[in-house]
């Protein structure tokens, strides 16, 4: 652990409302006491215990203050905050749209005053925020309108719950959607509602404004964080507030690089459309010296915190260099890939991949928890489906098996986009400090890179946990804690795998869709081969683990915890020969311009091209290919469809 970096503290219930409690009658920033109110509100909805009013009032109150320009606010009196939430050690809930993709509290007025100027005479309203991330949104929208001369109320909602709206016109406000289904669903419950939502894409919306549902939006290239990135706002911002660690004369932008400029209007290769808002900038040094570097988003409020304490501490040859950090921007040194990893990884780049994982982990330390706190809601899912039953004490075991390791700041996910080789060679991430906690991974333990070595480097638990041990004296269950990673990381991953492709993505995720649904099934093998060894009981009535199925799961590529279902019969044995070369015709012919075979190993992964809404076409033209293998049995679902090759490599 690095002497010099002081270790992050996880962003917990507890630490807002002690944090808030200890300042109470005092000046607090603005935006970072109107989030913790929110963050605090939200969790009172969530449980369902004492002290909602008192929190919704008190972030009314500030959403008000701050939507009036305030830079500071009074901490509310500790009265005004119930003391259980002062012991609740969960970790926050963080919305998408304020700590990855780019939205921020000014785009709530931009919002709000966007359906003002399409609505007259409108009569009294209800906001209602969509929890998670619409509950933060919403009482800024609530604020404007209230400015405007609107009668308001606001409320925080989800599918399901029951709310009296009397005569009042409902606004719902959300994050930017994905697919508009929670939407979908509430303006449902409240026939008559509206949406309110900033957007990535027109297109996002589509589906709502076909059932009929007026949609009012702001598109990203609104939001302040996209509009920042041009050229002279970002000069001026950067001239303003930007602090230059070690530079007594900060440079100055000299320019955006072509090609690589604002990636929210015109996104980079490899960077994804809902990734944070950034630029590649040229940078000029008072000598005439040019450099070019990133100037990537990070959440200006509490959700960046993180993100600022580390980059601006952080000094590591293993992670691009912090040139600059500001409220809202982190500067850093450009690391363009020179060359991609590949699909089949050189056998030596695990070491070097091990080495790099474990150094940043020594480099981003995590404030150790607590003892007694919540077992995280991924362990429980997945002590659940290893024991068949409650799984409440399997959790704990498996938690206890996780410290192996102190923990750390994830270093995003282990993808295999997120890797590749610089100009001379060396493995790098290309991903930097903007994702500082993941919804997907509330665990915070570098176990979780580790095990995911195994999918993006196509290596095995043996060989992970082995390269660790030599690099270690003790006697540590690393098999064991590995898998306890790994299926972790894979139950979170299998949901978020790219659903929208051209062939190169498709191959790439129909690899890791299938390497993850191999590598979870030999790591729930081993954990409850080590569950059933550790339990007072006798053997534990475990469902047994699947690890082909003989039918598809709900959607085509779709890697789950690897229990229960309709196991596959392994074709034994595998074609040779000429059925082998029978059968790589026959998946040709058929896969024309719907699949895109892709050769793993043995097997071939047959990658849907098309969008999800035709995936339900295409997983009913696989049921034409068994008639035109050799044999039948030969085509299963591992993560993605796959026909066995047999020994063919």
């Amino acid at each position: 652990m690095s002497s010099t970096l002081t270790a992050i503290r996880p962003l917990t219930i507890s630490r807002l409302a002690r944090d808030l409690a200890s300042r109470a009658g005092q000046p607090v920033p603005a935006l970072r006491c109107y989030e913790s109110l929110a963050a605090l509100w939200i969790r009172c909805l969530d449980t369902g215990q004492a002290g909602t009013k008192a929190l919704h009032e008190a972030t009314f109150q500030a959403a008000r203050r701050l939507a009036d320009g305030d830079d500071t606010l009074l901490a509310p009196a500790p009265g005004r905050l119930p003391h259980w939430l002062r012991s609740d050690r969960s970790i926050v809930r963080l919305p998408a749209s304020l700590a990855v993709q780019g939205v921020e509290w000014q785009d709530t007025a931009a919002l709000a005053q966007a359906w003002l100027e399409t609505r007259h005479g409108c009569g009294p309203v209800l906001v209602a925020g969509v929890r998670t991330g619409g509950a933060y949104l919403a009482p800024l929208v609530a604020a404007h309108l209230e400015a405007a001369g609107v009668d308001v109320e606001m409320i925080g909602v989800r599918p399901g719950e029951q709310r009296a709206v009397g005569q009042r016109r409902v606004l719902l406000v959300d994050d930017p959607p994905l697919t508009g289904r929670t939407l979908l669903a509430l303006a449902q419950e409240l026939p008559g509602a509206e949406v309110l939502v900033p957007v990535f894409d027109s297109d996002d919306v589509e589906p709502l404004r076909q059932a009929g549902i007026a949609v009012t939006v702001l598109p990203r290239e609104q939001w302040q964080s996209t509009r920042r990135l041009d050229p002279e706002a970002l000069s001026a911002y950067l001239q303003a507030h930007a602090e230059w660690p070690g530079s007594a004369r900060p440079p100055v932008l000299d320019a955006l690089a072509p090609g690589r400029e604002n990636s929210a209007l015109a996104p980079w290769p490899g960077v994804r459309r809902r990734s944070p808002a950034r630029a590649a900038i040229r940078l000029r040094a008072p000598g005439g010296i040019r450099r070019t570097a990133v100037a990537a988003w990070v959440p200006p409020g509490i959700f960046g915190d993180a993100t600022r304490a580390v980059a601006t501490a952080l000094r590591s040859p293993l992670v691009p260099v912090t040139l600059a950090v500001a409220p809202a921007l982190v500067v850093s040194e450009d690391l363009t890939p020179a060359a991609p990893l590949g699909p089949q990884p050189e056998p030596g780049r695990l070491e070097e991949a091990m080495e790099y994982v474990l150094a940043r982990a020594g480099q981003l330390p995590v404030e150790p928890a607590g003892p007694g706190g919540p077992i995280p809601t991924v362990l429980l899912a997945v002590a659940q489906a290893l024991t068949g039953r409650g799984g409440t004490t399997a959790a704990m075991l498996l938690h206890d098996l996780l410290s192996v390791l102190p923990p750390a700041l994830p270093d995003n996910r282990c993808e295999a986009e997120k890797w590749c080789l610089d100009h001379v060679g060396r493995l790098r991430k290309t991903g930097h400090l903007a994702h500082a906690y993941r919804r997907d991974n509330e665990l915070l333990t570098p176990l979780i890179d580790l095990a995911a070595l195994t999918v993006t480097l196509a290596s095995t638990l043996d060989a992970v946990a082995e390269s660790r041990a030599r690099r270690l004296s003790d006697e540590q269950p690393w098999h064991a804690a590995l898998a306890v990673a790994l299926l972790c990381h894979g139950t979170a991953r299998g949901e978020q795998l790219p659903r929208t492709y051209n062939a190169q993505r498709a191959a790439e995720t129909a690899r890791e869709a299938y390497r993850l649904q191999r590598a979870m099934s030999e790591a729930a093998v081993l954990l409850q081969h080590t569950l059933n060894d550790t339990a007072a009981s006798p053997q534990l009535a475990a469902p047994p683990v699947v690890y082909r199925w003989a039918r598809p799961p709900d959607v085509l590529v779709q890697p789950r915890l690897p229990f229960g279902g309709t196991a596959a019969l392994q074709a034994r044995p595998g074609p040779t020969g000429e059925e082998t070369e029978l059968t790589l015709k026959a998946v040709d012919q058929w896969a024309q311009d719907r699949f895109l075979p892709v050769r793993e190993g043995d097997v071939l992964l047959l990658a849907p091209l098309g969008a999800p809404p035709d995936w339900p076409q295409a997983r009913a033209q696989l049921q034409e290919l068994p008639r035109l293998l050799p044999r039948p049995g030969l085509l299963a679902w591992c993560g993605v469809p796959v026909v066995s090759l047999g020994e063919v490599s």
